[in-house]
């Protein structure tokens, strides 16, 4: 797998110029392209790319169900490798004999992790991981998480964090940090928040995270009060939109 992107949204205007970007990006570099979209999103992203027509006709570009293509191969309320593997690991090694490489964007993990089917998310998330080893692809995932509520913070969004390369802020990244940074230092002693802050960047997850949210992550793991009080500072300063 060339690498394995995750996206925190809680607005789809910023993920659909992102995931246009990388579907475009693609496309002129002669790749295929998979998106695994829900119904809802499925028109904001084919609206934003340039010729998406001739891409879909061409089949440079393939567009499924999210919500069709997880009953394919879903079964005790799990996913399974198997009919997960023939289902989409044979889509990838069909493009791939017409097209040097794919790229995929998917909402299947996150259309379970709405419906509170978070371990069936995790899973589904290894799965494509596995497929990553056998087959030469990249993909992106998205989320629709607050960056501003405490709960983004916990255990499970650290495991989703886990099974990705990157976790791509939705929120401008300078400015994010830099807000974190400002907030911390309005409920802790400036000393004390630049020391917790460098601890906290030199304490990244695997998903390469932003500065200021490893040290949120940090801090709801280490000082969920403190944590808590930081998070209340940033939504009293932070628009959602970033």
């Amino acid at each position: 797998m060339n690498g394995h992107f995750v996206q925190l949204y809680d607005d789809v205007g910023p993920l659909a110029a992102a995931v246009a970007q990388y579907v475009e990006s693609g496309l002129a570099r002669g790749e295929a392209v998979v998106l695994v979209v829900t119904p809802a999103h499925r028109d904001a992203f084919l609206g934003k790319l340039a010729d998406a027509r001739g891409a879909l006709a061409s089949g440079q570009l393939s567009v499924l169900d999210a919500e069709r293509t997880l009953q394919r191969f879903m079964a005790n309320a799990m996913p399974q490798w198997h009919p997960f593997h023939e289902l989409i690991g044979g889509l990838i090694a069909e493009l791939r004999l017409s097209y040097p490489t794919v790229r995929a964007y998917g909402e299947m993990v996150d259309v379970l992790w709405q419906r509170g089917e978070r371990e069936a998310a995790i899973r589904l998330e290894e799965y494509w991981n596995e497929l990553g080893r056998l087959q030469t692809f990249s993909l992106f995932c998205a989320y629709r998480l607050s960056p501003l509520e405490a709960g983004s913070y916990g255990g499970a969004l650290e495991s989703v964090c886990n099974t990705h390369t990157h976790l791509i802020p939705h929120h401008d990244v300078e400015r994010f940090d830099e807000a974190v940074r400002s907030a911390s230092e309005k409920i802790l002693d400036r000393s004390l928040a630049e020391v917790l802050l460098s601890f906290a960047a030199r304490h990244r997850d695997a998903a390469r995270t932003s500065a200021g949210q490893a040290a949120l992550f940090w801090l709801n793991q280490n000082m969920p009060r403190t944590a808590e009080k930081v998070l209340s500072e940033l939504r009293a300063t932070v628009s959602p939109a970033g």
